[in-house]
């Protein structure tokens, strides 16, 4: 088992409970932590058998950019996201 993790992921969004927070916007930093297995990887030295980072963050800027209410809504879009897309990871 292997972990995979982002730190500082900074995104400009417009999320939040009240009109002016979705008019105005504001900075949200995330971190991500993935565990999966990385035995295939590890012997095959190839990007497929890998779970891929750069796809990571793709999935989670795609979902910021979709405005929400509640930061607790971004976050199970971001991980139903991370789960439909990304093979192998727990």
């Amino acid at each position: 088992m292997g972990i995979i993790e982002i730190e500082g992921m900074e995104f400009y969004a417009y999320h939040g409970h009240y009109e002016e927070e979705r008019i105005v916007g504001n900075r949200f930093l995330l971190d991500l932590r993935i565990e999966a297995d990385c035995e295939i990887s590890a012997h095959s030295d190839h990007i497929k058998d890998a779970v891929n980072y750069q796809i990571a963050y793709k999935i989670i800027k795609e979902q910021m950019l979709q405005k929400s209410h509640l930061l607790e809504n971004i976050a199970q879009r971001i991980l139903d996201a991370l789960y439909a897309n990304m093979k192998g990871i727990k």
